[in-house]
């Protein structure tokens, strides 16, 4: 098995997928009392990574509309000036 990554190094998609998993195993009673807390813990992690990649998306989005619709300046345009 490889080591783990840190939240902060996953893909969102590796993190939704990793999210799954702790919420099936959870769920599933196989964890412990200790495990699950571990796992829950790991999964609060994970959903704050995907809450940021999330928000970094849209704020992206915001601005490339902003851009397009003449309202901003592309962010390129500004750093050359």
């Amino acid at each position: 098995m490889s080591a783990k990554k840190p939240p902060s190094e996953l893909s969102y998609e590796q993190s939704i997928e990793k999210l799954e998993e702790i919420v099936r195993r959870i769920e599933s009673g196989e964890a412990g009392l200790e495990e699950s807390i571990k796992l829950y813990e790991e999964g609060m992690a994970l959903g704050k990574r995907c809450k940021d990649v999330l928000t970094q998306a849209e704020q992206r989005i915001e601005q490339v509309s902003r851009e397009a619709a003449g309202l901003d300046a592309p962010k390129q345009a500004e750093e050359r000036g």
